[in-house]
């Protein structure tokens, strides 16, 4: 066999996996969520689906959708992309499923941390472990399932909920008197400790500022419902650490032995959450929206968010004479 046609023999699993990857944006279009189903004809079908997955798929193929590449791709990249896209739409309730989607998914993946370090070092453990792993979080993603919905509703909300209220309370006081009484010194006592950990503790800390606090705050933002912004103020945040997490996992296999790489990784997960900065927006409108086509849509999200803030103030007699009025404006051909 030629050089080329070993190339090309060993490019197809690659290329077909990716493509059964990418199937899943027109699905997740496609069909809506069925909001936590407790149908056990969903999750039947979903069990026959992985069987044959398990016992059919060639093992060549099997080996690239279950692995880091896999997993990345199917509990990270596709979500982020889908949850941009929600978060430019007018629909408010899409905001709110894959908000869900990134609680249920932030949870299990920072739980199961320590696993992914165990199963570098264990070959047969790590195939075991990407199959769990990757079958996990399709499940979690699937509209027919909507395994998120179903663990928000039943687990996170009844029992993880009040707790997340309290620390959300908690870590918010903390944060404002640490804004109030902020100055170089305590910058620097925090520094310094940060700097004396290990490698592998900085990264745990970094993980842990990055993913706790906002954990409970999208779950308080879900429960509570007061506003959609508070939904899509999360689900921002989320699509943009989701980025830096990449960004970081692949840059400390060379810098992260470099003392200040976790230090800037740090700041810039800060940077992201703390709404003294609106960080995350930042990167979501000048960056992210427009790499992903969604600008026109961004802006006319934006027209629909302001005019349900002004007829607010308006009486019902007011509202269709003020919109009729503002449409004009905006039909106007300035030149």
């Amino acid at each position: 066999m030629s050089d080329e046609e070993d190339t090309i023999t060993n490019l197809i699993p690659y290329a077909t996996s990716a493509l059964g990857l990418m199937m899943l944006i027109p699905i997740l279009r496609k069909f809506p969520r069925q909001k936590g189903s407790l149908n056990p004809m969903y999750h039947a079908a979903y069990f026959l689906f992985i069987s044959g997955v398990l016992f059919f798929v060639p093992e060549y193929i099997k080996n690239v959708m279950f692995s880091p590449g896999g997993v990345l791709v199917i509990g990270t990249v596709i979500p982020i992309y889908e949850s941009i896209t929600a978060a430019c739409s007018i629909d408010e309730n899409d905001d709110t499923a894959w908000l869900q989607f990134w609680i249920a998914s932030g949870t299990f993946t920072y739980c199961t941390e320590w696993v992914d370090v165990i199963a570098d070092q264990f070959p047969t453990l790590a195939e075991r472990w990407y199959e769990f792993e990757f079958l996990t979080l399709l499940w979690l993603l699937l509209p027919f399932t909507d395994g998120s919905g179903l663990l928000f509703s039943y687990v996170i909300k009844p029992f993880l909920a009040p707790a997340a209220q309290v620390l959300k309370e908690k870590t918010e006081g903390k944060i404002k008197w640490l804004l109030i009484s902020v100055n170089a010194t305590y910058l620097w006592f925090i520094w310094m400790t940060f700097m004396t950990l290990d490698e592998e503790a900085r990264r745990f800390v970094v993980i842990a500022v990055g993913t706790i606090y906002p954990l409970a705050a999208s779950i308080v933002a879900v429960t509570t419902r007061t506003t959609i912004s508070d939904d899509t103020y999360w689900l921002i945040y989320w699509s943009c650490f989701s980025i830096l997490f990449i960004i970081m996992d692949y840059l400390e296999n060379f810098v992260g032995h470099i003392r200040g790489f976790y230090s800037i990784c740090l700041c810039a997960t800060v940077y992201l959450f703390l709404p003294m900065f609106q960080g995350a927006d930042a990167v979501f409108r000048n960056i992210l929206v427009p790499l992903s086509g969604q600008y026109e849509t961004m802006l006319l999200r934006d027209v629909f968010l302001m005019k349900a803030e002004m007829v607010k103030s308006l009486s019902k007699n007011s509202q269709d004479r003020f919109c009729q009025k503002a449409s004009q404006i905006f039909l106007k051909n300035d030149k």
